[in-house]
């Protein structure tokens, strides 16, 4: 390799996984070097998403106690492992239930109420934990609404960092608690890069609270919102610029009533609405064309008779590889790949089997290399015996790379 020129080498690394990568920077002071560099991640990063390589299921058990393990399965197209992998994440608590909040680039965020925040890359398990960040509640309001922040993660890809924003609502006690001026907001975001959290100046709509967890795509926020009085009408869609840390509203094709509830969600890099009628359809939309309300329109919809089991809430995660079905999560509980045409599902099966459950999923990512190291002894344990019985993989993998590259 030494005898190669430097962007034949650059092409050849950018085509490895993460694994052999993060052990390749050992080699010398020249492939750490370009290793760690930004511009070399970015391009990484890209050829992951655009390949779908290393493509993994994180999962998060929720029913346990004390609820702290996670679980990871690789899929290539439709072929998922079935003997799900334990592994360690940063916020691990005996007390609390720790939250996926959101996931994007290889990278997970989670929160929990004692430990914060910290965001993860799951596959070369580095993270950072967020500084804390106290609410300052506006003059003349005290409590919290909601009872606790909704709070957002994703990628600005104008300035090329990673935020989380935290959102609060706060109301005061008037005689009528539709006034706007029963309701204010504390809007904070935090930056990566700076490692630091500053107030936005622009105002969150007053008359508008959320009603759906957040969605990050194209640099932006998005949240279902409504009216903060209980009925269930006049909802829309609000984004928040990331760049230009502006709010901007659209129009969305369906409304929830008594009988349904909207989920937010990201397929394919397309926003799309989940409309779950309770134990009846799964009806779910999507915006083919981000900001242009004339483009929603119905992707599909999972009656209750077309699985051989009932479902009061399904989310879609990826398509597959030919984009004629769709794995689902099903109540928290479940996933199953849903035959768009043959309208019907097949249950996908793990073990261990799992109770309840978050998911979220990755592509192989060096983002956060200069991370905090999770260390997790099981893995290290793991990972010596694998070096002892493959002690070539890291060169099979090179020349794999080097035939690909031509």
């Amino acid at each position: 390799m030494s005898s190669l020129p430097s962007e034949l080498v650059n092409e050849i690394l950018l085509r490895l996984p993460v694994e052999p990568l993060i052990r390749f920077q050992c080699v010398s002071k020249l492939w750490h070097a370009l290793i760690n560099h930004t511009d070399f991640i970015q391009r990484h990063l890209e050829l992951s998403i655009a390949v779908n390589r290393e493509r993994t299921l994180i999962f998060k058990e929720c029913d346990v106690d004390p609820p702290l393990n996670c679980f990871w399965a690789r899929f290539n197209d439709e072929q998922i492992d079935r003997a799900l992998t334990k592994i360690r994440q940063p916020l691990r608590n005996e007390k609390l239930y720790t939250q996926i909040l959101d996931y994007c680039n290889g990278l997970v965020c989670l929160h929990d109420y004692e430990r914060g925040i910290a965001i993860w890359n799951p596959l070369i398990r580095r993270y950072k934990k967020l500084p804390f960040e106290p609410i300052e509640n506006p003059t003349g309001f005290t409590d919290c609404r909601s009872g606790s922040p909704d709070l957002a993660f994703g990628y600005d890809p104008v300035n090329d960092d990673y935020k989380v924003m935290r959102v609060v609502q706060f109301y005061r006690k008037i005689e009528k608690i539709e006034a706007t001026n029963a309701f204010a907001f504390e809007l904070k975001v935090y930056s990566l890069r700076a490692h630091s959290w500053k107030r936005v100046e622009e105002e969150w709509p007053k008359e508008l609270s959320p009603r759906s967890s957040s969605a990050s795509l194209n640099g932006a926020f998005h949240w279902l919102v409504g009216p903060p009085t209980p009925a269930r009408s006049s909802e829309t869609l609000l984004a928040f610029d990331l760049a230009t840390e502006k709010f901007r509203e659209y129009t969305i094709p369906v409304q929830s009533d008594d009988d349904s509830v909207l989920g937010l969600e990201v397929l394919k890099g397309c926003l799309c609405i989940c409309v779950n009628v309770f134990v009846t359809r799964n009806d779910v939309w999507v915006m083919k064309e981000y900001g242009v309300i004339s483009s929603w329109a119905r992707l599909y919809t999972i009656e209750q008779g077309a699985v051989p089991w009932t479902f009061e809430y399904c989310k879609p995660l990826a398509y597959s590889k030919d984009g004629k079905k769709v794995l689902m999560e099903q109540d928290f509980a479940y996933l199953f790949w849903y035959d768009i045409e043959e309208k019907r599902g097949t249950r996908v099966r793990f073990r261990p089997m799992l109770k309840s459950f978050q998911t979220a999923t990755c592509v192989g990512s060096l983002v956060l290399l200069d991370g905090d190291i999770l260390i997790d002894p099981r893995q290290k344990k793991r990972n010596k015996r694998k070096r002892k019985s493959n002690p070539a993989e890291g060169l099979n993998l090179l020349v794999e790379a080097m035939e690909e590259v031509g």
